[in-house]
Order: structure tokens, then sequence, then C-alpha cells
């Protein structure tokens, strides 16, 4: 029985000599079936790291179910998940007797990873959960009547209610940077425009913002960033961020992140 896996294996790793990956290579333009093998390991290999993931087709990580599996794949449990599959594969590598059960243990684990992913995602519904969540109704014009209006904030809010979010970024990011004094309304919306375009850092950095902003509205700070991790899927941050909102019942939205809290747990 051909043992492909521990020739892949030797290949891949690069433990071959010259002269074995020379012989290596002249059989994987005859033998098919090896091919095939190799392909399915590198392919397998490419799913398990890091790099390969985050730099791989950019075209299809703009997928909506790539992008959902990456969020989950960048998420804390998954990090966790694989820090333990790590240790196991590297267990089984550091034998050179078992180089068979190495490979069985990555397609293992990449099963693993890829199906608490999948009940992740199916357990909790996070993309209805946070179009429940986020009420931009609540948040009050950035315009206000009888005010000479600021013609940039006025057309960003504007882009902003037509959902031309990106466009709407581009208003705010201009109207931040000619004024000095800022309307802190405006990294709410700012904030909300980024994270419908699942650009979660950006959408962090406003409500860091907002934060610092050392207005009332900077009382809301944990709940916003709440709905980023909400749409990010990232449940442990999520917690963490609404049990600091719970730690007091006067905070922002406590009701709402207490039955948040209920239905992620």
């Amino acid at each position: 029985m051909k043992d492909y896996p521990i020739e892949i294996d030797d290949y891949l790793s690069g433990t071959m000599s010259t002269s074995e990956k020379e012989v290596f290579e002249e059989k994987l333009r005859t033998d098919t079936e090896l091919a095939k093998e190799l392909k399915l390991q590198r392919d397998m290999l490419a799913v398990y790291d890091d790099q390969e993931w985050l730099e791989g087709d950019k075209e299809i990580l703009k997928t909506d179910k790539a992008t959902q599996l990456k969020s989950f794949y960048e998420s804390d449990e998954a990090a966790s998940l694989k820090s333990t599959i790590n240790e196991v594969i590297s267990e089984n590598r550091s034998n050179s007797q078992n180089k068979t059960f190495w490979f069985i243990g990555v397609a293992a684990s990449i099963a693993v990873l890829i199906s608490v992913s999948l009940f992740v995602f199916k357990d909790t519904n996070y993309d209805e959960l946070y179009a429940s969540y986020v009420h931009i109704d609540e948040i009050p014009s950035l315009v206000t009547r009888g005010e000479d209006a600021n013609k940039i904030l006025e057309k960003a809010q504007l882009l902003f209610e037509d959902k031309k979010y990106q466009k709407a970024t581009e208003s705010f990011a201009a109207y931040h940077k000619k004024e000095t004094a800022i309307d802190p309304l405006s990294y709410i919306y700012n904030g909300i425009a980024y994270t419908e375009l699942n650009k979660f850092d950006e959408a962090l950095a406003q409500f860091e913002l907002l934060g610092n902003s050392n207005t009332l509205q900077s009382k809301k700070t944990n709940w916003y960033k709440a709905l980023v991790f909400l749409k990010q899927k990232r449940k442990r941050k999520l917690k963490d961020v609404l049990q600091t909102i719970l730690s007091d019942t006067s905070n922002y939205k406590y009701k709402e992140a207490q039955e948040l809290l209920g239905k992620i747990d």
C-alpha cells in the first residue's frame, strides 16, 4: 500500500534531499493519484494556515459565507480552538514515526474547526440579532432645525439614511478633518456605517473617539461596541462588553444588554 501522506509530508515540509525531491516530482508527472493527494494536503494546509486564509483569493473572500467564516476564524473562540489543535499536531509531528497520524490529525483538526464554525453560526443567528438591536431611528439627527446646517454633515447623514455607507464614511471623514468642534453623534453614525461595511476596526475606532469625547453621548460607547462585536460574531468580546454595561443599572441600554447576553449564552 502506497504511503502517500508520509511522502507528501516530507515534500511539503522540505525535509527531502535534492535527489529525493527530483524523484518525487518526476513521479508526480505520471502518478495522478499522488498528484491528487498532494493537492488535497496543500488545500488543507492552506485552510488551516492563518496567512493563507487572510491573503488568499480576495474575490472569494468577498462572499458573505467567506466573510462569515473569516469572522469566526479570527474570533476568540477559534483562536482557543486553533491553539489546542496546534498542541496536538505539534506532539504528533515531532514523532517521526507517526507522520501518517500527523496528516490525519490535520484533516481531523480542519474538520473540527469547520464543524464548530458551522455550529456556532446555526446555533445563534448573529445577523438577525444585530438587525434587531441596531436601532438607527433612535439616533438623534445631526442637523438641528433653526440652526445653520453644516453642509458636509448634512450630506453625510443623507448618504447614511440612503444606506450609501461607503460614501457616508467619506463625508464623515471630510467633516472630522475640517471641523475642530466635532458633533459626537457623527462618531455614532460613522461607526455604524463602518459596521455595515464590515470594516470593524474602523467602526471600533469611531466608538473609541465617542468614548473620549467627554460628552453625554460618550456613555453610549460600550453599547455600540457591543453591536460591532455582535455583527463580527466575536462572542467573547461581546460578552465582556455586555458584562461591563451590566455592572451598573444606570448604564446606557442596560436592559437590552441583559436581554442580549441571555440570548447568546
